[in-house]
Protein backbone atom coordinates (compact mmCIF):
# COMPACT_ATOMS: atom_id res chain seq x y z
CA UNK A 1 0.00 0.00 0.00
CA UNK A 2 1.51 3.22 -0.94
CA UNK A 3 1.65 5.98 1.49
CA UNK A 4 -0.70 9.16 0.49
CA UNK A 5 0.79 12.44 0.30
CA UNK A 6 0.42 16.02 0.04
CA UNK A 7 1.61 16.99 -3.60
CA UNK A 8 0.93 21.01 -2.92
CA UNK A 9 2.98 20.54 0.09
CA UNK A 10 5.47 19.56 -2.00
CA UNK A 11 5.20 21.67 -4.59
CA UNK A 12 5.29 24.40 -2.06
CA UNK A 13 8.88 23.25 -0.01
CA UNK A 14 10.46 22.98 -4.03
CA UNK A 15 9.43 26.42 -4.87
CA UNK A 16 10.36 27.81 -1.65
CA UNK A 17 14.43 25.72 -2.52
CA UNK A 18 14.13 26.70 -6.18
CA UNK A 19 13.16 30.64 -5.77
CA UNK A 20 16.02 30.27 -3.05
CA UNK A 21 18.31 28.96 -4.98
CA UNK A 22 17.38 31.75 -8.20
CA UNK A 23 17.86 35.04 -6.05
CA UNK A 24 21.35 33.49 -5.07
CA UNK A 25 22.64 32.07 -8.52
CA UNK A 26 23.32 28.77 -6.70
CA UNK A 27 22.99 25.86 -9.57
CA UNK A 28 20.63 22.95 -9.30
CA UNK A 29 18.92 20.04 -10.94
CA UNK A 30 15.99 18.41 -9.35
CA UNK A 31 14.59 15.80 -11.15
CA UNK A 32 11.08 13.88 -10.27
CA UNK A 33 10.41 10.35 -11.02
CA UNK A 34 7.22 10.02 -12.56
CA UNK A 35 5.96 6.19 -13.75
CA UNK A 36 9.21 5.84 -15.43
CA UNK A 37 11.86 4.05 -12.73
CA UNK A 38 15.12 6.45 -13.33
CA UNK A 39 17.53 3.74 -11.60
CA UNK A 40 18.18 2.11 -15.07
CA UNK A 41 18.47 5.51 -16.99
CA UNK A 42 20.71 7.55 -15.33
CA UNK A 43 24.84 7.13 -15.23
CA UNK A 44 25.11 7.42 -11.97
CA UNK A 45 22.31 7.00 -8.85
CA UNK A 46 24.86 9.31 -6.68
CA UNK A 47 24.01 8.73 -2.84
CA UNK A 48 20.99 7.32 -2.17
CA UNK A 49 19.62 9.23 1.01
CA UNK A 50 15.21 8.40 1.24
CA UNK A 51 15.18 11.57 2.91
CA UNK A 52 12.29 14.43 3.51
CA UNK A 53 11.80 16.75 1.24
CA UNK A 54 12.77 20.24 2.92
CA UNK A 55 14.16 23.12 1.56
CA UNK A 56 16.97 23.45 4.34
CA UNK A 57 18.31 20.09 3.07
CA UNK A 58 17.99 20.97 -0.42
CA UNK A 59 19.70 24.25 0.38
CA UNK A 60 22.28 22.28 1.81
CA UNK A 61 23.07 19.63 -0.94
CA UNK A 62 23.27 22.21 -3.33
CA UNK A 63 26.08 24.64 -1.54
CA UNK A 64 29.14 25.05 -3.28
CA UNK A 65 31.62 22.86 -2.43
CA UNK A 66 29.59 20.62 -0.38
CA UNK A 67 29.92 16.65 -1.46
CA UNK A 68 26.64 16.34 -2.89
CA UNK A 69 26.19 19.92 -5.08
CA UNK A 70 27.50 18.35 -7.89
CA UNK A 71 24.65 16.18 -10.18
CA UNK A 72 21.19 16.21 -10.00
CA UNK A 73 19.05 15.42 -6.66
CA UNK A 74 15.64 12.95 -7.44
CA UNK A 75 12.61 12.93 -5.53
CA UNK A 76 10.91 9.29 -5.84
CA UNK A 77 7.20 10.44 -4.90
CA UNK A 78 7.70 12.51 -1.54
CA UNK A 79 11.42 11.78 -1.10
CA UNK A 80 14.77 13.08 -1.60
CA UNK A 81 15.56 9.84 -3.40
CA UNK A 82 19.33 10.67 -4.11
CA UNK A 83 21.54 13.05 -5.05
CA UNK A 84 24.83 13.72 -6.80
CA UNK A 85 22.98 11.62 -9.56
CA UNK A 86 24.33 12.12 -12.91
CA UNK A 87 22.30 11.33 -16.21
CA UNK A 88 23.54 11.24 -19.67
CA UNK A 89 23.40 14.76 -21.76
CA UNK A 90 21.64 15.35 -24.69
CA UNK A 91 22.99 15.21 -27.93
CA UNK A 92 21.07 17.61 -29.59
CA UNK A 93 22.57 21.09 -30.60
CA UNK A 94 21.34 23.80 -28.29
CA UNK A 95 21.24 27.53 -29.37
CA UNK A 96 22.85 29.86 -27.21
CA UNK A 97 24.64 29.00 -23.87
CA UNK A 98 23.37 26.19 -22.20
CA UNK A 99 25.81 23.96 -19.95
CA UNK A 100 26.19 20.82 -18.74
CA UNK A 101 22.98 20.68 -15.83
CA UNK A 102 21.11 21.68 -18.70
CA UNK A 103 22.50 19.21 -21.04
CA UNK A 104 21.73 16.61 -18.41
CA UNK A 105 18.41 17.73 -17.85
CA UNK A 106 17.45 17.51 -21.71
CA UNK A 107 18.99 14.07 -21.67
CA UNK A 108 16.80 12.74 -18.98
CA UNK A 109 13.52 14.40 -19.93
CA UNK A 110 14.60 12.75 -23.62
CA UNK A 111 14.71 9.47 -22.41
CA UNK A 112 11.99 8.99 -19.57
CA UNK A 113 8.77 10.68 -18.85
CA UNK A 114 10.76 12.53 -15.81
CA UNK A 115 10.36 16.47 -15.25
CA UNK A 116 13.80 17.84 -14.09
CA UNK A 117 14.12 21.56 -12.52
CA UNK A 118 17.12 23.70 -13.76
CA UNK A 119 18.68 26.82 -11.93
CA UNK A 120 21.63 28.37 -13.36
CA UNK A 121 24.24 29.22 -12.00
CA UNK A 122 25.50 31.49 -14.00
CA UNK A 123 22.13 33.59 -13.93
CA UNK A 124 19.77 32.42 -11.54
CA UNK A 125 17.50 31.19 -14.14
CA UNK A 126 14.85 28.82 -13.61
CA UNK A 127 13.83 26.04 -16.59
CA UNK A 128 12.05 22.86 -16.85
CA UNK A 129 13.19 20.10 -18.93
CA UNK A 130 10.26 18.09 -19.65
CA UNK A 131 10.02 16.14 -23.11
CA UNK A 132 13.25 16.96 -24.75
CA UNK A 133 12.67 20.67 -24.14
CA UNK A 134 13.54 23.29 -22.09
CA UNK A 135 10.86 25.90 -20.63
CA UNK A 136 11.90 28.96 -18.54
CA UNK A 137 9.94 30.00 -15.71
CA UNK A 138 9.79 33.11 -13.66
CA UNK A 139 10.14 32.85 -9.80
CA UNK A 140 6.57 34.45 -9.68
CA UNK A 141 5.33 32.01 -11.65
CA UNK A 142 7.03 28.68 -10.71
CA UNK A 143 5.29 26.94 -7.92
CA UNK A 144 1.75 26.85 -10.41
CA UNK A 145 3.86 25.64 -13.49
CA UNK A 146 5.31 22.88 -10.94
CA UNK A 147 1.87 22.05 -9.59
CA UNK A 148 0.29 21.97 -13.34
CA UNK A 149 3.50 19.69 -14.55
CA UNK A 150 3.43 17.25 -10.87
CA UNK A 151 0.02 17.53 -10.08
CA UNK A 152 -2.50 18.03 -13.02
CA UNK A 153 -0.20 16.06 -15.52
CA UNK A 154 -0.12 19.67 -18.22
CA UNK A 155 2.99 19.07 -20.57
Amino acid sequence: VEKVYDRYELCEKIATTVIQLSKTKTGALITFEKEDCLDDKVNTIGTVLNAPVVPELLLSIFYFGTRLHDGAVIIRRDKIYSAAAYFPPTNKPLAGKFGSRHRAALGISEISDSITVVVSEETGRISFAIDGELIRSSAESFQTMLEDYLINDNK
